[in-house]
């Protein structure tokens, strides 16, 4: 019971009071998803953007324009998905595959970093007290990926719980990743309540060096954070 109570209190410390956060009002599916890749159907629907200049994103690492990185981010619900369309724009690609058992990476002098910041990678992360989804997702570029993994941890002492991967699909034009992401709500083990607000992360990591070594890519690091909250409304 202890260890719960200190948990709840660092992540009540991470993620402030529920009224300072930022809200992503997401509105229920009324139209007809096609898992292709192509936006089309998501016409006037509100996006999240992901870029340097916005304000109220944590921006770290050297960057040097909007022309670096974007990512246009939208949403719907129901009863049973949560569909996601992201529309994405890079100056540089960087795209290798991380697969779930290589994730951390230890440098020579022994630290310890996520592999996937040295690539270019989308992650995002639902996490309250007994609760912590997260789900890494690369573009698709050259035919190559999209590549992505997931892990559901559960309860307050972070068992892992089996999920099924989500639906992705991915398309590459004129230089912009366009992707839709299907995500089930029973292997997420939540359901979307319109009074509940969902804790959510979004990173969007951005490398510009393809081919080099990770050590030499150390310090051109750079990701933008979105922290807030999503609310589901009709």
């Amino acid at each position: 019971m202890r260890h719960f109570a200190i948990r709840c209190l660092l992540l009540s410390l991470s993620f402030g009071p529920l009224s300072a956060q930022t809200f992503w009002d997401v509105p229920r599916r009324d139209r007809e998803i096609h898992v292709d890749g192509l936006l089309d159907e998501w016409e006037g629907v509100p996006a999240i953007l992901l870029a340097p200049s916005v304000e109220g994103l944590r921006s770290d690492g050297p960057f040097e324009g909007d022309g670096d990185v974007r990512a246009d981010i939208q949403a719907m619900w129901d009863t049973d998905y949560l569909d996601l369309a992201v529309s994405w724009a890079d100056d540089v690609w960087d795209v290798e595959e991380v697969r779930r058992q290589d994730a951390v990476w230890i440098g020579p002098e022994g630290t310890r970093r996520d592999r996937m910041y040295f690539f270019d990678y989308l992650r995002f992360q639902i996490r309250e007290p007994d609760y912590d989804y997260t789900l890494w997702v690369s573009p698709r570029v050259d035919g190559r990926g999209p590549f992505f993994w997931a892990r559901l941890l559960e309860g307050f002492r972070g068992r892992e719980r089996a999920t099924a991967s989500p639906m992705i699909s991915a398309q590459e034009r004129d230089g912009r990743v366009t992707m839709e992401i299907i995500l089930m709500w029973n292997q997420l083990r939540r359901k979307p309540e319109r009074n509940r607000p969902v804790p959510l992360t979004l990173i969007l990591t951005d490398s510009d060096h393809p081919g080099r070594f990770l050590e030499s890519k150390l310090e051109f690091l750079k990701w933008l954070t979105w922290r807030g909250a999503i609310r589901f409304v009709d």
